[in-house]
């Protein structure tokens, strides 16, 4: 067992929620892969199409190849992915949004969802945190009908790193050191995005390994990612999974 914080207290369910194709392998992948060889069963979801991460406004060829790419990679990670099917620049908190996310928490019922921080730099990260904290209580309630049955609790919260770490206060981390060549490689195959050349946040690999091993230089291991657990009231576990 590890003595990781975040894996110590092992959920049964994990369900990562992440804005865009390729935000789950730049900010968790390495933690996913570690639940995944602890007995967790692991669940990706990705709420945008990714249309507009290219040079030329919304491109729905794009969006297809993304969403390709994104099974590809849940594929090397060995876990179910589902899409939630917004354009980018489209998530809103509105009651058809919220039916969404609270479709998909229910369809994976897990225990514990790692998704985006409020502080992110995208608001299509901040939306999706927001959204997936919203709807991570309402489908625990009886209250909100749908297809599915509620789940018997509301699961727990924990937020990934920032891009770059940017304005995030980290108080788990995760040592993914085993795991970042399985990383690496679920990045690569979202060549859409690996392939652009202008600079910033696409050169998705090298970001990826600075972020990775500067957390890991925090901690004193080689590669880690970074959380923090969402101060939540009915969201927080005794024990070691949310200190």
């Amino acid at each position: 067992m590890s003595t990781d914080p975040l894996l110590s207290g092992l959920p049964r369910r994990v369900l990562a929620i992440g804005a865009h194709p390729d935000d789950i392998e730049i900010l968790c992948a390495g933690t996913l892969a570690r639940f995944l060889d602890l007995g967790a069963s692991v669940h990706l979801a990705v709420a945008c199409q990714g249309d507009r991460g290219g040079l030329a406004g919304s491109d729905p060829e794009l969006a297809a190849r993304r969403r390709a790419e994104a099974e590809a990679a849940a594929a090397l990670l060995g876990a179910p992915i589902d899409f939630l099917d917004f354009q980018d620049a489209g998530v809103f908190d509105t009651p058809e949004a919220r039916d969404r996310f609270v479709a998909i928490i229910r369809k994976a019922r897990p225990d514990l969802i790692l998704t985006h921080a409020p502080e992110d730099y995208h608001i299509d990260h901040i939306r999706v945190g927001e959204l997936t904290s919203a709807a991570s209580w309402f489908a625990a309630s009886p209250g909100h009908l749908g297809d599915q049955a509620c789940l018997d609790r509301p699961p727990a919260i924990v937020f990934m790193d920032t891009i770059a770490g940017s304005g995030f206060e980290p108080s788990l981390y995760v040592d993914i050191s085993e795991h970042f060549d399985l990383k690496r490689r679920m990045l690569a195959c979202h060549a859409s995005q690996t392939a652009r050349n202008d600079g910033g946040i696409h050169a998705l690999s090298d970001l990826a390994e600075v972020q990775a091993r500067f957390r890991g230089f925090q901690v004193g291991v080689p590669f880690a990612e970074a959380f923090r657990p969402a101060p939540l009231w009915g969201r927080r576990r005794a024990g070691p999974l949310l200190p």
